[in-house]
């Protein structure tokens, strides 16, 4: 949980004890000035997230800053939205890549007025403003880059399978920058700040792994409102053996997709019929990791 900074109307800004720990590091090297600027970058690249999710009607209640980006909480998941998802996550890295094409313009002469800021400073934002870009772009949960990716690939494999691939590319990530740290550090103790960076990452993707199967639980109760509120839903046909257990099956449910799933026992003959809802109902009745034989009517 972040320490609230401000709170505007409806809308809380938080920090993340890591970005104050990050900042603090920036600070104690003698670099303030930039330190400040790349808490006005990293909001900047939340807010513009902010705005792209309330232009598609989704209340974001609080933002919390992170030492890449931040994290916005919605009232309703953004990932059961794969396209609404798709674009929001994408204007971040984009806020970061036009501040940088504008700094690189600035620092060419091609604008006729002047910001005031040594080159030095400029570089650094610069610098900030790619790394931003770049880094978010990377396609593990929960940097934009694997919010994306999930977005691509949820409708193809699932919302839970996705964001399974997505959490282990982020926990390799994260993995990499923490040693990443350790070896550069004998260059310069700030290097120090990628290994904190790695640890966060990592604990952040673990974060997503563990709510995941909440919203995926979310999502199917949504689906099924949706089926009462249309009447008609595209059908998909699941084959699973008895001893298969109901988060495996859960996995390969796909958005806009009523599942059924048949039955059989070892010896391949069908038992029965299953459909989405019966599933969703004996796994909140009996939990995930009940067989089908145990959700099978009696």
């Amino acid at each position: 949980m972040g320490w609230s900074v401000v709170k505007f109307k409806r809308l809380e800004i938080s920090v993340h004890p890591y970005f104050l720990l990050f900042i603090f590091l920036w600070i104690l090297a003698g670099f303030p000035v930039q330190t400040l600027f790349l808490f006005v970058l990293v909001l900047g690249h939340e807010l513009t997230h902010t705005l792209a999710a309330r232009a598609y009607g989704l209340n974001i209640h609080r933002i919390e800053l992170l030492p890449f980006g931040g994290a916005g909480y919605l009232a309703n998941p953004l990932e059961l939205h794969p396209k609404k998802e798709l674009i929001v996550a994408g204007v971040g890295p984009l806020f970061n890549l036009v501040v940088f094409i504008f700094l690189l313009n600035y620092s060419q002469g091609l604008y006729k007025f002047s910001l005031f800021l040594d080159r030095s400073l400029i570089n650094f934002l610069l610098n900030a403003n790619f790394f931003l870009f770049a880094f978010n772009l990377f396609p593990g949960l929960p940097l934009d880059g694997g919010r994306v990716l999930r977005a691509l690939l949820t409708p193809k494999i699932g919302i839970y399978r996705a964001t399974e691939l997505t959490v282990s590319s982020g926990k390799l990530l994260g993995a990499l920058l923490f040693v990443a740290g350790l070896l550069l550090a004998c260059q310069d103790y700030l290097h120090l700040s990628l290994s904190l960076m790695g640890i966060f990452l990592y604990y952040a993707a673990g974060r997503e792994q563990k709510t995941a199967i909440y919203t995926f639980l979310r999502y199917l109760l949504r689906k099924e409102k949706a089926l009462r509120k249309n009447y008609v839903l595209k059908s998909e046909q699941l084959v699973a053996l008895e001893n298969t257990t109901l988060l495996e099956v859960l996995k390969h449910f796909k958005p806009g997709r009523y599942h059924q799933v048949i039955v059989l026992n070892r010896t391949c003959r069908a038992l029965d019929i299953l459909t989405e809802s019966q599933l969703l109902e004996a796994a909140l009745k009996k939990g995930m990791n009940i067989t089908l034989k145990g959700a099978l009517r009696k």
